[in-house]
């Protein structure tokens, strides 16, 4: 069972990339440069961050960010916390690309329809993404299901927000997530 699902896997990442990179490609963009677009859209990040979350090198980042930035999509904004460093965001004309980019999905999204219990596959999917993390393979992305203010005591609360959450509810990247 365990070989079906990685090999699932993979082919869903497969699919996944090949759609993102046709839709960058149309819009006149690298599949990196998409995909470091998309996650700033999210959430503004420095180059050392954004490498370590999506596995790259620090060089590669910087080079598609550099390029993104003269593109005029991105700009850098000093980090408030820590002067030496930059965060990068989209500008306006970046935040619009990035939304024009997630049409990339429309056919993941289509085949999840299909999906006969969506919320037990998020939670599933959200699990093992979470132990990924807690096993240092993956970067920390903000998500909550590794963060110190998740309760789960008869469901799922944010003690930080003081409200409970409801499976949709639960984030992915959150600007407020604390490491547990």
């Amino acid at each position: 069972m365990e070989e079906k699902l990685l090999a699932l896997l993979e082919r869903l990442a497969q699919a996944e990339r090949a759609l993102l990179t046709r839709e960058a490609h149309r819009l006149g963009l690298t599949a990196t440069q998409a995909h470091l677009l998309l996650h700033l859209a999210e959430r503004p990040q420095g180059v050392v961050d954004l490498a370590a979350l999506l596995a790259l090198t620090p060089a590669t980042v910087s080079g598609a960010l550099a390029a993104l930035e003269r593109k005029g999509l991105l700009q850098r904004v000093r980090d408030q916390e820590d002067l030496r460093r930059w965060t990068l965001k989209p500008t306006e004309r970046g935040r619009a690309l990035a939304e024009t980019l997630r049409r990339y999905a429309k056919p993941l999204q289509r085949a999840l329809d299909a999906v006969e219990d969506p919320e037990g596959l998020l939670l599933g999917l959200m699990a093992l993404l979470a132990s990924l993390v807690r096993q240092g393979v993956m970067t920390e992305t903000g998500l909550c299901l590794t963060c110190r203010h998740l309760r789960r005591e008869e469901g799922f609360f944010c003690a930080l927000l003081q409200i409970p959450l409801a499976p949709l509810d639960l984030r992915l990247a959150c600007p407020d997530h604390a490491p547990a």
